[in-house]
């Protein structure tokens, strides 16, 4: 694969990403994305 076309898939990942975010702030989802966010970056405690 290209680096460009790493680069395109890269910002087409980031811009779902930042648009689901909004679409979740918009909807009142705040909650529920704090938690999926604190679940996604915590150490792995077994």
């Amino acid at each position: 694969m290209d680096l460009h076309e790493r680069r395109v898939i890269g910002a087409l990942l980031l811009l779902l990403g930042v648009s689901l975010f909004t679409i979740g702030l918009y909807s009142g989802q705040l909650e529920a994305i704090t938690d999926l966010l604190k679940k996604a970056f915590r150490p792995l405690g077994f």
